[in-house]
């Protein structure tokens, strides 16, 4: 667990094919404005590995930010979680929003499309097993060659061999546990727009408009939870923390500053019409029009 810099606290959580060390770019450049708190998750070295398998779920993943947080004894954080790490991020805004400032959700979504879960809970399983027949090394490679990734290298081939190279330094067990435990097992999100219309937490999605995987749940957080915005980057993959720095670092400090101003607006229900001029719909005059965007803005919360 790393802790480091002054200001309001922001909690990384890492993905799946990183750990508390592809937030150092992050770190470097905020430390002087927030608070930042890295940390690996449990079957990532140098925390513990556990060897049962019914010691990694996503509810465990929860409960461990959570733990971070009173150890730390940080009441409330601003969150930024990447792919595994943006799903826990969500649900910590859904299960413990009192913990929870704002949540930057960043590549979340793998496995939760309907179209494509099926071939998900397929390459998961097809994952532990290379992992556990041909180690780190091997699966660390060609999941850094795959279709969401690939754009680091292009971006910042220093990064992408870093990644590589930190994946294959961790126990294939470990990891092998990760996927079956975790990603296999935790619900779509699309499963739950019930409780994400209710989401009560600032939340922005960030996506990669070649992360083809994620794109169709990020659209889906936008639609759905009444405080959620949404950035896509272009010529972008899964780890746009990585393929530029510099620009995920803006794109997080104007986000908390927002929020921290109080200036994160709740969508106003009538962009929700799909008509492109909405001469169609009901008139909306008086009192309802002029009034502020809902409980987000400044005026209102």
């Amino acid at each position: 667990m790393t802790d480091t810099g002054d200001g309001a606290p922001v909690l990384f959580l890492h993905e799946y094919a990183g750990d508390h060390r592809s937030w150092s770019r992050q770190v470097a450049e905020l430390k002087d404005d927030y608070r930042c708190i890295t940390y690996a998750a449990r079957g990532y070295l140098p925390s513990d590995v556990p060897t049962s398998p019914s010691a990694y779920s996503w509810r465990q993943a929860v409960d461990d930010a959570i733990t971070v947080l009173d150890v730390l004894e940080v009441e409330t954080a601003h969150v930024v979680g990447l792919s595994m790490g943006g799903y826990t991020a969500v649900q910590l805004g859904l299960r413990h929003p009192d913990r929870v400032r704002s949540i930057m959700a960043v590549s979340v979504g793998s496995g939760s499309d309907p179209a494509t879960r099926s071939a998900y809970l397929d390459e998961t399983r097809i994952v532990a097993d290379r992992l556990r027949s041909r180690g780190t090394a091997f699966v660390g490679r060609k999941m850094a060659e795959g279709p969401s990734r690939i754009q680091l290298k292009y971006h910042n081939e220093p990064a992408w061999h870093e990644m590589i190279e930190q994946f294959s330094e961790h126990s294939a067990e470990g990891l092998a546990l990760t996927i079956l435990g975790i990603q296999a097992r935790r619900p779509s999100l699309h499963d739950m727009i019930d409780e994400i219309r209710d989401l009560s937490v600032p939340l922005l999605v960030v996506n990669g408009d070649e992360d083809e995987a994620c794109l169709p749940t990020g659209m889906m957080l936008k639609r759905t939870a009444p405080l959620c915005g949404m950035q896509v980057l272009p010529n972008s993959g899964h780890v746009p923390n990585l393929e530029d720095p510099r620009q995920f670092n803006d794109i997080t400090r104007r986000f908390i500053r927002r929020v921290e101003a109080n200036e994160w607006p709740e969508r106003d229900p009538r962009s929700r019409f799909t008509s492109q001029f909405g001469l169609d719909q009901p008139d909306h005059t008086g009192a309802a029009a002029a009034s502020p965007r809902g409980t987000g803005s400044s005026e209102t919360r």
